[in-house]
């Protein structure tokens, strides 16, 4: 199989192999000790100042902190880098209409905007990241041009062959009738619209259950993994063509090691009061857990596909 395409930019330095113990060594500081202990800071002019996303007085919230690792705008693994990698084959033009059905906080659509100039909109499941989102497409003037509203993805429906192309990037894990919404996103493209898809998979063979019942249980929402193979057929079925499938679980591991590896090398980070680092642990328990079950059953795929024929 083909190397990931995450793994470009990330390089060969072994993060994504003693990312975990990094973690596991970050949370004991964290526990037990009066000041954290963040390592050296980045050579000057490096990094980019952590923006001041959150004025409480408590500290950082969950959103500040993901946003810390992962840019303005973004709160799952990759910045605008990576979702411009993911589409760059869509071939995206003015003339083209996107739909993405895992929005966030909107920083892939307006990054997609901002490069391509195509029409872009955004659906999400959370309404208080969905209002967000949107408040911060209007401060940057992009009200109309990446729209944000929230939605239900057991139950939503689209307008008929309307986009061109659909992003999912971690939604479909968590839907418990994926069958329905996949055929949902096929009727809303167009015959030869393109579907790109990054999410979790499981595959039994390599064991490690103990280790993903863990990591289910720290999940926003429940998930309901499929293997790769039921998605195929549900794809294939619905009149979807699969131009790729992609293990990029080395890479996407390695990725989220080198954001945690930026982000507590940074001098801002060493400066906050022990007490305001509460929501950053918790963050790092969370990772520890998605990378323990990428060691094993759990896995991270991308689904390329074109809508080939219509559904009934």
């Amino acid at each position: 199989m083909a190397q990931s395409t995450l793994d470009n930019g990330v390089g060969d330095n072994g993060v994504g192999r003693v990312g975990l113990s990094g973690l596991i060594r970050l949370i004991a500081r964290l526990r037990h000790r009066p000041t954290p202990l963040l390592g050296p800071p980045l050579p000057p002019g490096v990094p980019e100042p952590l923006a001041p996303l959150s004025d409480k007085a408590s500290g950082p919230d969950s959103l500040t902190i993901l946003q810390w690792l992962w840019g303005p705008g973004y709160v799952i693994p990759g910045g605008a880098d990576h979702v411009l990698t993911l589409t760059r084959p869509l071939g995206l033009s003015s003339a083209m209409t996107l739909l993405d059905v895992s929005a966030g906080l909107g920083g892939p659509i307006r990054a997609i905007v901002a490069s391509c100039n195509a029409h872009a909109s955004g659906l999400e499941r959370d309404p208080e990241l969905a209002r967000i989102g949107m408040a911060m497409s209007t401060a940057q003037g992009q009200a109309r041009r990446a729209p944000i509203a929230v939605f239900d993805p057991e139950s939503f429906d689209l307008k008929s062959g309307h986009y061109d192309c659909v992003l999912g990037r971690e939604v479909v894990y968590a839907v418990r009738e994926k069958e329905r919404f996949l055929r949902v996103l096929r009727q809303g493209l167009k015959t030869q619209g393109q579907l790109v898809l990054t999410d979790f998979i499981i595959d039994r063979a390599r064991g490690g259950e103990a280790v993903l019942a863990a990591w289910e249980g720290v999940q926003p929402y429940p998930p309901h993994l499929w293997t790769l193979e039921r998605y195929v057929d549900c794809l294939k079925s619905l009149g979807f063509e699969i131009r790729l499938t992609e293990d990029m679980s080395a890479g996407y591991r390695a990725m989220i090691v080198a954001a945690w590896s930026g982000l507590l090398s940074r001098p801002e980070l060493a400066q906050l009061p022990r007490s305001h680092f509460r929501l950053v642990l918790d963050e790092a328990e969370r990772t520890m857990l998605t990378l323990k079950a990428l060691d094993g059953a759990l896995r991270m795929y991308r689904i390329y596909a074109l809508a080939r024929r219509s559904i009934s």
